[in-house]
């Protein structure tokens, strides 16, 4: 047993086997675990990003929109699919805000990051006297709240603990795998409207890439942000039944994006004859 074990531990073969492995050895000592090749790394095509449907949709209507034949809502207080269509007859959509999901393909690898999500090639547009209907919603999901404002520097900030009061610069991270929401809030208070695209820089590792982002509404490609001008006082809402609306009234000088002490709106019922006064009062001031 012993001489051919001899015989064994001789053959060149078996030195040059066991060479071989012994450096192989080496090199995963040296070099960690082997990557697992049929993983994709991260890129900066690794971002997914897909419109989620606003729930919370506004339209402008003409200031002698034919209220009195607005389909009365199976849904109380918000909109059904049939006063939704009857809306869009009468007026434009314009969605308050864009609501943005994203998630990195990448199975391995590092971090993906966005951030410097901005505005651009943005136009100003002016349209005539419109008012203000509103079809709210239940509430938000948990997701970053971003607010552009296209009449200032066009770049998004994040609003901490959902304030308009607390904001920082914009960054989002996401692991391979992972998912994430965005709302980006288009806000403005000169007076116009504005069209425009959302861009943001996307990075992984030392490589940036300036994405478009698709938006939600009638087109992913680019953003129509009207403003009522000073009729942007009044929000009418879908009321308790057919005769009542909901309206909400801010007071003079005071917008959503400037907040302040003491009682700047009112949210009672009002038949169409209170709006259509209410409009006559905004309209002569």
């Amino acid at each position: 047993m012993g001489s051919r074990l001899d015989r064994i531990t001789k053959n060149q073969w078996f030195v040059l086997v066991g060479g071989v492995v012994g450096v192989l050895a080496l090199v995963a000592a040296l070099t960690g675990p082997v990557p697992d090749l049929s993983k994709d790394e991260t890129s900066v095509k690794s971002l997914i990003a897909e419109p989620v449907g606003s729930e919370v949709t506004d339209f402008a209507l003409p200031l002698d929109a034919p209220l009195d034949l607005l389909p009365q809502s199976d849904a109380g207080f918000y909109c059904d699919a049939t006063m939704t269509d009857w809306l869009r007859r009468f007026g434009t959509e314009t969605t308050p805000y864009h609501g943005i999901a994203v998630r990195s393909a990448a199975e391995d690898g590092a971090q993906l990051a966005i951030d410097n999500l901005r505005a651009v090639d943005v136009e100003r547009v002016d349209i005539g006297p419109v008012l203000h209907f509103q079809c709210p919603t239940g509430g938000n999901a948990d997701i970053a709240v971003l607010e552009l404002r296209l009449d200032r520097d066009r770049r998004a900030r994040q609003l901490v603990d959902g304030s308009q009061d607390d904001t920082r610069p914009f960054a989002f991270n996401l692991e391979p795998g992972e998912r994430g929401n965005l709302e980006v809030r288009l806000e403005n208070e000169d007076g116009h409207s504005y069209t425009g695209r959302i861009v943001a820089d996307v990075s992984a590792g030392r490589t940036k890439s300036t994405v478009s982002l698709p938006l939600s509404g009638e087109s992913a490609e680019k953003f129509d942000r009207v403003s009522f001008g000073k009729y942007s006082r009044l929000i009418v809402q879908p009321g308790r039944s057919k005769d009542l609306f909901l309206c909400e009234l801010l007071s003079p000088g005071f917008t959503k994006l400037r907040r302040g002490a003491g009682d700047e709106f009112d949210v009672f019922d009002c038949t169409l004859e209170k709006v259509r006064s209410l409009l006559a009062e905004i309209g002569r001031s």
